[in-house]
């Protein structure tokens, strides 16, 4: 890990930007520039415009803006990179950490951009911590803002890499030189975080007025449904996607395909803003891979994968001519063009997921009927005919093609999923010559082994 990528002070952290976070009681104002960390925490309005600054900074990043979606989509079966040969190298999964292509410097800007909200959001959590000037309440409220993006970014960063450092602090001498945690450790920390973060954000989202980029106790629930998933822990998965699903009060209800990134939608646990607006087009580009992101095109084996019914087929890729030459654009996010009225934000969070999350574990469960309950939720929704499978075995086959057809080009779902079934070699073996096991984890940067003695190379890129 390199030591300038902790070197940033809170005047960093506070850049300019508008996002309206998560705070329960008070509107968070836009960030200002402040560069005393005693005095950022000094007042409760700075130190909001504090996590506010972190919050717009990390959302804005590239990781969070598009990279976590088309790279793992091009690393998977998803996407492919129309305009040029620049990302072969992820799509064909040959990365290398010494190469100095394309390719490797886009997935080493995942390291860089996840560990740069890593450390704004440790700021936050120490200055607040150490602030004498702050309301308790508002205290508890800004850390668990913190600590649910902590568990996020932590979320990405092993699903990306597999080990890494697990960095809970700001000081740049312990920092630098921390080696890898494993994978236990970290997942560990990660639920800790989103367990701290439930029992204190709010349950609705009234303090933005219905926004729903207010992070509630049920965005720390789906996100821990997903992370119990993940590390097979069935009955916690199931428990926490039902906490969603049957206990939010009435906030959340299966929409519209068509609606699903709309601001503020009913399927929306979380949305990240700045919203796309009907003057100026997209202020945010989020996972839209719309606008000036035309230059992607969804493989032909994603595409052909849909059954003819399938309404998701039908609505939510669309054709485009990219340099004369045909092809087929992820098409959730609709409002590419100035002069609109559908507004839509990033979504990073919605109830599908918590529905296919539900199945997946009653299935682990030996729950049959209630797994397949639930995946024909999202299933009917699609214009599917409701599934009437009995064997276990292939409800999981089944579950594996909804989730791939809910989620595609959504923050890396694909990618992931076909690791943590194991299914991975077999999927992409068969369809990339390319293929090795090795590529299932990206290689950590070069730059950060250089400067860090402590850390070491994923195996097998030596």
């Amino acid at each position: 890990m390199t030591t300038t990528m902790f070197k940033y002070i809170i005047a960093g952290m506070l850049v300019a930007g508008s996002l309206a976070s998560c705070e329960k009681m008070i509107e968070i104002p836009a960030p200002i520039s402040e560069t005393s960390s005693e005095r950022v925490f000094s007042s409760d309005k700075l130190a909001l415009s504090a996590l506010s600054g972190a919050m717009s900074s990390t959302t804005n990043s590239q990781a969070f803006a598009i990279n976590l979606t088309t790279i793992n989509g091009m690393a998977a079966d998803e996407l492919l990179y129309a305009a040029n040969t620049n990302y072969d190298e992820i799509s064909t999964n040959i990365y290398s950490p010494l190469s100095a292509a394309s390719g490797t410097s886009l997935i080493n800007s995942l390291w860089s951009d996840i560990y740069a909200a890593i450390y704004r959001f440790n700021s936050v959590i120490e200055g607040v911590t150490a602030s004498t000037a702050l309301k308790d309440s508002l205290k508890t409220q800004i850390i668990g803002n913190a600590k649910f993006m902590r568990g996020l970014c932590y979320f990405y960063l092993v699903n990306l890499y597999k080990e890494v450092p697990l960095v809970l602090q700001t000081d740049v001498n312990v920092t630098s030189l921390q080696p890898k945690n494993t994978t236990t450790e970290i997942y560990t920390q990660i639920i800790a975080d989103l367990i701290a973060a439930k029992d204190v954000l709010p349950e609705n989202f009234t303090s933005q007025s219905g926004s729903r980029t207010v992070i509630t106790k049920w965005a720390a629930s789906a996100l821990l449904a997903r992370v119990y998933l993940y590390t097979e822990q069935w009955q916690l998965a199931h428990d926490e996607a039902a906490n969603v699903i049957d206990n939010n009060g009435g906030l959340f209800a299966m929409g519209t395909l068509s609606n699903v990134t709309v601001k503020n939608n009913t399927e929306a646990i979380l949305q990240f803003g700045s919203y796309l607006n009907a003057t100026s087009g997209y202020t945010y580009m989020g996972l839209a891979l719309a606008a000036s992101y035309t230059q992607y095109t969804m493989t032909d084996t994603l595409r052909h994968s849909f059954e003819a019914a399938d309404l998701r087929g039908q609505q939510w890729y669309r054709t485009f001519t990219y340099n004369n030459v045909i092809t087929y654009q992820p098409y959730k996010y609709q409002n590419n063009t100035t002069g609109t009225t559908r507004l839509e934000a990033p979504t990073v969070l919605r109830l599908a997921e918590q529905y296919l999350i539900r199945a997946e574990a009653a299935l682990q469960l030996q729950l049959t009927d209630a797994a397949r309950t639930d995946m024909n939720i999202v299933r009917v929704r699609a214009g599917l005919g409701a599934s009437t499978s009995t064997d276990a075995a292939t409800l999981a086959l089944e579950l594996e093609s909804e989730r791939r057809h809910e989620l595609f080009c959504e923050y890396g779902h694909r990618w992931f999923d076909l690791r943590r079934t194991g299914r991975i070699n077999t999927v992409l073996g068969a369809l990339k010559s390319t293929w090795t096991a090795k590529a299932a984890y990206f290689p950590l940067p070069q730059s950060a082994i250089n400067a860090n003695p402590n850390l070491v190379q994923n195996p097998d890129y030596n």
